[in-house]
């Protein structure tokens, strides 16, 4: 038989280490040295099959394939000799079983190895067969039982950190996507417009050469910060981020009219007021793209759980200092939010982006009615924080 698959499975969280091995062969030492007190004949023959039984066990550490074949061939050898050898030999391949049920190795294998012997067991027991079970379940059962338990709570935490791995790679991927909509699009428009000034006066040498002296070094920047933002996404291999983050959202006014006809079906409704805003010369490009990539996550959520014969709400507001939004919408109260429906970006994700901006995100519900509302500040601050609280209070109302 092959035990070649056994090393298919590996555990992303636990692997044996020099320490393990040691605590192994350890326990080897240890059913070595007490044999004779477990019973089985004083000769060079029993002596020699219980050592190389408890040897197994460190070898299996090691090499799982070998030391499973060995453990096998030394409990058949065991049971068939003629002069009684004891407990151990005969009972190694259920450690072994277990151990490899512990350490993540496919159960076939581990359960195939427990069928071998049981049959070995059956198979040279002089009296009935039901006396051969017996020795195998009493040994055997425990171990199985003790195997899968660690295994269970191995495989727990190995989902764990798939999932913290999964949580960081989308964590990289939004930063990549902050600073290609953001910092590289906002430096490239300032580039954009400190050229169309030095052609708009050619003949002004002093503002062509202040201009020269700010182009160029933005210029240098921007393609490094795309450099930089390339590597970061090719290093997890992921080629295609940048084509992604490089392709503009879909317009908001088509996100609106695509929502509205999808509540139309349900006899709902959604009404916008100052959408208009987001396009104030104080919103740079760069800002403007995560504004609507964030309105759309907002407005389609609460398309979502928008109950028929209702209607939901999207206002924009701004001061010239800063830019709220409200998006509100009524909820069914026998019917519980299902998360499972939510998009990928999700309100997560879109409070990460808020706070990339600078702003916050402020999420409430009652028993028939979802709120969301996020104040972003369209200039640095240099002093204390504009009063958002009471503006979110008069937008709210």
């Amino acid at each position: 038989m092959s035990f070649l698959a056994f090393d298919s499975q590996i555990s992303v969280t636990w692997r044996p280490t020099r320490r393990t091995h040691l605590l192994h062969a350890a326990i080897a030492l240890f059913l070595a040295c007490i044999w004779p007190l477990l019973g089985g004949a004083m000769t060079p023959s029993v002596l020699a099959v219980n050592i190389a039984a408890a040897a197994s066990i460190p070898l299996t550490s090691r090499y799982p394939a070998i030391g499973a074949t060995t453990s096998l061939i030394l409990c058949w050898i065991a049971l068939a000799i003629p002069d009684p050898v004891g407990i151990i030999a005969p009972s190694i391949p259920s450690g072994i079983a277990a151990m490899l049920l512990a350490r993540n190795h496919p159960r076939g294998m581990a359960y195939f190895l427990l069928a071998i012997s049981v049959f070995l067991h059956v198979f040279y027991t002089s009296t009935r067969w039901i006396d051969g079970l017996t020795w195998p379940a009493v040994v055997g059962v425990p171990c199985v039982v003790i195997g899968e338990i660690v295994r269970h709570h191995r495989l727990q935490a190995d989902t764990t950190e798939q999932e913290r791995r999964h949580k960081l790679d989308q964590q990289r991927r939004l930063v990549v996507s902050e600073l290609h909509d953001t910092v590289v699009r906002d430096l490239s428009h300032a580039v954009m417009i400190a050229e169309q000034a030095r052609l708009a006066d050619p003949h002004n040498t002093h503002l062509n050469q202040e201009l020269a002296a700010i182009i160029t070094p933005v210029r240098t920047a921007v393609e490094q910060l795309r450099r930089s933002l390339k590597a970061m996404s090719a290093a997890e291999g992921d080629d295609s981020l940048l084509l992604l983050a490089a392709s503009p959202p879909p317009p908001l006014t088509d996100t609106i009219r695509t929502v509205q006809e999808t509540l139309a079906h349900r006899d709902a409704h959604l009404t916008t007021h100052g959408t208009d805003l987001l396009h104030s010369p104080g919103i740079g490009p760069g800002v403007h793209q995560q504004l609507v990539r964030i309105i759309a996550e907002l407005i389609n959520n609460a398309a979502k759980y928008t109950p028929p014969s209702s209607t939901a709400t999207l206002t924009i507001e701004t001061d010239n200092d800063t830019l709220e939004c409200m998006c509100t919408n009524p909820i069914a109260p026998n019917q519980p939010t299902n998360t499972t429906t939510s998009s990928q970006l999700g309100l997560t994700q879109a409070q990460q982006r808020i706070e990339s901006l600078g702003g916050s995100l402020h999420i409430t519900h009652t028993l028939d009615r979802w709120t969301t509302i996020f104040t972003i500040p369209l200039h640095p601050t240099t002093g204390t924080a504009p009063p958002a609280e009471a503006h979110r209070h008069s937008i709210a109302q």
